[in-house]
């Protein structure tokens, strides 16, 4: 029953002030004299600034107030009323027959100061309310800040203007005596001393552990129900909630942290601003950050953020706010959203990033969700085009560039400013769609016909295409060139490959079947390129879109840009359970059907005739004659086709890894050859070893590259880069400049990145293309159809060739693979292994640095190597 008076009637007038709202202080304290004056209670300045707003001087006068009274006067809060009800309780409990006499006339000594006498009531107020205010700045540490912000006219008199500069010049520091704060951790421990040992065990272990136990465990420990566990647990919180209230050390903590959070706060900014907070607490071995964020509601502390209320609720907070300042792209000035908080830039920058917000040249990117917000709002934040590879780099996305592409182009936000830069369409630019559709704007402009020239600057001058890409297209599909003129085209164009024709595609009664091998791509739901065979097939011309039906919804096949290409097949594999590595074909039915099925790969060792057919996606047969026939089908040769025609048939489709099975069945065993030698003068001549290769009229193996082989030959009048090509292989000139090739190889030649573009151009239009070298013409890559001598003997339908004042001069014969290594080696400035169709190693590219001594002497960074054949 021991207890403080002051602190038991100050419980007593909360209780008094809950309960009895409208009851009269002259019914509620009968016992308190009437004839007492109000100057002799217990209270302070804004206690006595009521009684004077009032106009009551006595106990008798009061009387017939209520504590709802008191809450209408002016200037009044809770804190006036609870003073003035606890004087009275502290009254009431003293009795009027037991106070001094001089209490009862109000003349208590604590009113004879004269200084505190000589002031009224509402200065003495001031004074304490300024102290009370120069306390709050103290401890939010702005102890500098002014209190005051006094505004005077400017034609006051200069005394009243010095007034005004005085008072707004005070500080907290000015009011602030005290230096010798109190200390929160005493002030805590002092709490802890008065607990039992229950009431600490659970403290410490249920309410301060930073991994709080169970009910169950204490109740077990202390031998009790989860219930008085729960009941002693809460009289805990109630004791200390009630016990720190504002104006005790930990109550100002806890009411300067509520208004520093708002509604988010770096932990590590709060323990700065306060470093009691990092102390531990004794007897609970926590700091004290903890055993506030227990003790305190209205925030709570995780993974080093102080939140109000909690730290999914300051996201949400954050997300509106952000949404008030977005652009129509989502985009947030970070200067903005830094002046509407009041955390520091810093800080702010790193709750953006924990929040997973991505922040882009002093931009916040709010919709990221989805990859075609996520580069809308980064193009908006760069300001200006990006290419693709670059805007994916940005994005830093687990995206590939393909599905990027896809997605910026079927999104009407994004506008393609040239061949691979995207826009945003707001920014109403000029739009780049495609080469085909640029000449068809031209020829619209131009009244419909324009010199070859004239359309190629005007195209390369505005977008990063080359000038034999421009002119590529000028002269195919429904464009040509007649006499340097480029004009719609009047006859329609020769179609490409018939689907007999194309590689890996087969026949099989009404449907054929396109061969594939299932790569991450597929998987990842990306298009990709189909031979026009397929187009053709299907019925799709050049610049439009077929849909085919299939039991998973319309297939898309394409022809909007040089070559055919297939919409995604992903949810066809992902229905299969397709892996990469594995062999599909694309089945094409009647009346626009399509359908995938998934094949085991061909086992390597089983009969050859049984492989070939697996290859065209047949079922075997043991009958080698129904089998001779099936593959004759199969790219629409009569059934009865002797067996060297499907083979020749076979290669010349490109179909090498079936042709090497028949060959096994149908061919004799080739004996050795003895190589044709060059003579020893030639010998000498050249320093180079002669190639071995297969004799004249030799059917080629199933890699596919043996050419008849011609003996090597030099003209003596030749330059440091002439060359000269006997077989198909470009061949150094020069004895003194010879460059030693690698063991296992021979040279093709040193074949230019450019030469290399074109002649990938050329496989893909099936037609010449120039080979450019600037705006000049320097050479071309001829397109020779499969059906050629020279194509079937070499295994190469381009041939390159370089221009000179007497004519054109043969280069080599270069296969496609062999094309695109060679540019894919000048791209990433390296030497690369030339794969071949079957995925084999069939050569190498060797890169030289454009400034080397080697790449100057042969004008060319790139030199074609092709793997020897054995003898």
């Amino acid at each position: 029953m021991m207890v403080e008076h002051e602190k038991l009637c100050r419980h007593l007038a909360r209780f008094f002030m809950a309960r009895h709202l409208n009851a009269s202080f002259g019914e509620s304290f009968p016992t308190v004299p009437g004839r007492m004056t109000l100057a002799a209670l217990t209270t302070g300045a804004r206690a006595r600034t009521a009684f004077q707003r009032l106009q009551v001087q006595t106990v008798a006068e009061l009387g017939p107030l209520s504590v709802k009274n008191l809450y209408d006067v002016r200037g009044t809060g809770q804190g006036t009323v609870e003073e003035v009800v606890t004087a009275l309780v502290s009254a009431a409990v003293i009795r009027a027959g037991h106070a001094p006499e001089d209490a009862i006339s109000g003349e208590d000594a604590s009113f004879t100061n004269t200084a505190e006498a000589s002031l009224s009531p509402a200065q003495a107020q001031l004074l304490e309310d300024l102290a009370q205010l120069a306390a709050w700045h103290h401890l939010r540490r702005r102890s500098s800040h002014s209190l005051l912000n006094v505004i005077v006219e400017d034609g006051a008199p200069e005394q009243i203007q010095e007034v005004a500069l005085r008072l707004n010049s005070l500080t907290a520091a000015d009011m602030v005596t005290n230096v010798g704060a109190p200390d929160p951790i005493l002030e805590f421990t002092a709490v802890l001393s008065e607990l039992d040992e229950r009431q600490l065990r659970i403290l410490r272990d249920r309410f301060l552990g930073r991994t709080p136990k169970k009910l169950t465990e204490l109740a077990v420990e202390f031998d009790v129900s989860r219930e008085r566990v729960r009941q002693i647990e809460v009289r805990l919180k109630d004791l200390l909630a009630s016990t720190f209230h504002f104006g005790t050390c930990i109550g100002n903590l806890l009411a300067s942290l509520r208004a520093e959070i708002q509604p988010i706060a770096a932990l590590d900014r709060l323990i700065i601003l306060h470093p009691d907070l990092a102390r531990d607490v004794p007897g609970v071995d926590v700091p004290l950050w903890l055993v506030l964020d227990r003790l305190d509601e209205h925030f709570e502390v995780s993974d080093g953020w102080a939140a109000a209320p909690d730290v999914n609720a300051a996201r949400e907070q954050t997300r509106i706010l952000l949404e008030d300042f977005a652009t129509e792209h989502g985009l947030v000035d970070l200067a903005a959203a830094t002046s509407a908080t009041v955390m520091p830039k810093a800080e702010l920058l790193s709750w953006l990033r924990w929040c997973g917000y991505v922040v882009y040249n002093d931009q916040i990117l709010t919709r990221t969700r989805s990859l075609n917000d996520h580069a809308a709002g980064l193009l908006a934040a760069t300001g200006e085009p990006l290419q693709t590879d670059e805007l994916h780099k940005e994005m830093g996305r687990d995206a590939t560039i393909r599905s990027l592409t896809n997605v910026l182009g079927s999104d009407g936000r994004f506008v393609r400013t040239d061949r691979s830069t995207w826009g945003l369409a707001s920014w109403e630019i000029e739009e780049y769609t495609s080469i085909r559709q640029q000449i068809g704007l031209e020829l619209v402009a131009a009244g419909g016909e324009i010199e070859l020239s004239r359309l190629v600057e005007s195209i390369t001058s505005r977008f990063d295409v080359s000038p034999s890409s421009v002119q590529a297209y000028a002269g195919n599909g429904e464009y040509e060139i007649i006499d340097r003129v480029v004009r719609r085209r009047v006859i329609p164009a020769a179609p490409r490959k018939a689907p007999s024709a194309t590689r890996r595609l087969f026949r099989h009664g009404d449907v054929w079947k396109l061969r594939i091998t299932i790569t991450r791509d597929h998987l990842r739901g990306s298009g990709f390129p189909v031979p026009a065979g397929v187009a053709s097939l299907v019925g799709c011309a050049q610049g439009e879109v077929v849909e085919l039906d299939s039991e998973l919804g319309s297939q898309s096949i394409r022809w909007t840009g040089l070559q055919p290409a297939s919409g995604t097949i992903k949810r066809f594999l992902d229905q299969l359970q397709a892996m990469e590595g594995q062999t599909a074909f694309l089945e094409f039915h009647p009346y626009g059907r399509f359908c995938l099925t998934v094949q085991e790969p061909v086992a390597a060792g089983r009969d050859p005739l049984a492989q070939a057919l697996e290859l065209t996606g047949a079922v075997g047969t043991g009958d080698a004659e129904r089998a001779k026939a099936i593959l004759a089908a199969a790219i629409d040769l009569p059934e009865d086709a002797k067996p060297r025609r499907i083979l020749v048939a076979y290669r010349q489709r490109g179909d090498d890894d079936i042709a090497a099975l028949l060959e096994q069945v149908w061919t004799r065993q080739r004996h050795d050859w003895t190589d044709q030698q060059a003579t020893g003068e030639e010998r000498a001549s050249t320093s180079m070893e002669p190639v071995g290769l297969d004799p004249p009229g030799s059917v080629a193996t199933s890699e596919g590259d043996r050419e008849p082989h011609v003996p090597y030959r030099r003209t003596a009048s030749a330059g440091a880069d002439d060359v000269t090509q006997d077989d198909g292989v470009l061949q150094e000139d020069s004895a003194t400049v010879w460059v030693p090739v690698p063991a296992g190889y021979r040279s093709v030649g040193w074949v230019r990145p450019h030469e290399a573009e074109a002649a990938v151009l050329a496989y893909q239009l099936h037609a010449d293309v120039p080979v450019h070298d600037g705006d000049e013409i320097t050479g071309w890559a001829r397109y020779v159809d499969g059906a050629s001598t020279n194509a079937f003997d070499l295994q190469a339908n381009v041939k390159l060739v370089r221009t000179r004042p007497q004519g054109e001069r043969i280069t080599c014969w270069i296969k496609e693979h062999e094309a695109f290594s060679v540019t894919q080696a000048a791209a990433e400035g390296r030497s690369v292994a030339v794969t071949g169709p079957d995925g084999e190693t069939t050569g190498l590219v060797e890169y030289y640095q454009p400034d080397g001594e080697e790449a100057r002497r042969f004008l060319s960074s790139t030199r074609l190597l092709r793997g020897r054949r054995p003898n």
